[in-house]
């Protein structure tokens, strides 16, 4: 049995698809004087969707339905940056200005290449996880990524995109990693970033595998509560959620599922809101779910 925990803290924006009308997401790049960049690599974080700008510092991305999208542009030597573009019914402008890379080193503790790759190794535990899809992901260039340590927390991030592979999806990631610390006392992880992905080239026999592993990780996966969210169908697609009842371990928890389509909003037929103000905890379980009466009825017609 498959379960997927998703604990839901804030306010969530989920886009649908209008196909029948498209739009376009551009702008410019400049640096703090006011200089046009080149070849600077913007890309909605992700997506497949990636460019550069040419020689006037301008990008463009063509094809865009209605919703809201993260566009990240990244040039070395230069801090990236990110603006969230929300699509309505009009095409967006984004402008951004690039800040010179301040470099901050923290405390670096030399020593030969045995406690790299020991760093390395926690790294790629917690960074990637212990999945068996995780497993099958490979780090490229890990000669890239630069570690730290702060008593018992290690850092690291890097200076251009992690390019990793996934073998068991047919995925090949760029990652701009901004941040990530391991606490090795309280045994916690945080880490922050950006992301684009393409397709690796394989055969039909590999091209028909990955669909089928695609779909095993697609189900009960975060994208695919939203899309259900957003069709008003989390119980029918196996999402059960249930409001927490305390802040403190262990959790308490309502045995009575909340129905998180009263809990939307529609704004148009491209957006819906859904808010709650208490922490709510989800488990993908298609075999638990129950129709409701109404349910029952429209199934019947």
């Amino acid at each position: 049995m498959k379960q997927t925990i998703i604990f839901i803290l804030f306010t969530l924006f989920c886009t649908g698809v209008n196909a029948q009308e498209t739009f376009t997401i551009s702008g410019t790049v400049t640096n703090a004087k006011a200089e046009q960049i080149e070849a600077a690599t913007i890309f909605i974080d992700g997506s497949q969707k990636s460019t550069t700008t040419n020689t006037k510092g301008e990008f463009k991305f063509s094809g865009i339905v209605p919703g809201t999208y993260q566009v990240v542009v990244n040039m070395l030597g230069y801090g990236s940056i990110k603006q969230n573009a929300v699509v309505l019914e009009t095409s967006v402008v984004l402008n951004f200005t690039l800040e010179e890379k301040q470099i901050i080193l923290d405390e670096v503790i030399i020593g030969d290449n045995n406690q790299r790759k020991n760093f390395l190794k926690t790294f790629t535990k917690y960074f990637m996880g212990e999945s068996k899809n995780a497993k099958e992901c490979k780090i490229l260039n890990t000669d890239i990524i630069d570690f730290s340590t702060e008593k018992a927390i290690l850092k690291a991030n890097s200076r251009d995109f992690l390019i990793i592979e996934n073998r068991k999806l047919g995925y090949r990631i760029k990652y701009l990693l901004r941040k990530f610390q391991y606490n090795k006392t309280a045994d916690a992880t945080i880490y922050d970033g950006e992301s684009i992905f393409e397709d690796i080239k394989g055969s039909n026999e590999e091209q028909q595998t990955w669909k089928a592993n695609r779909k095993m990780a697609y189900e009960g996966s975060l994208m695919h509560y939203l899309r259900a969210l957003y069709k008003n169908k989390t119980q029918e697609e196996g999402f059960l959620t249930h409001v927490i009842k305390n802040v403190d371990f262990p959790l308490m928890i309502d045995p009575t599922p909340v129905y998180t389509e009263q809990l939307i909003e529609r704004a148009d037929s491209n957006f819906i809101t859904f808010e709650y103000k208490k922490r709510l905890y989800t488990v993908y379980d298609k075999k638990k779910w129950h129709p409701l009466p109404h349910q029952k009825e429209a199934g019947k017609s």
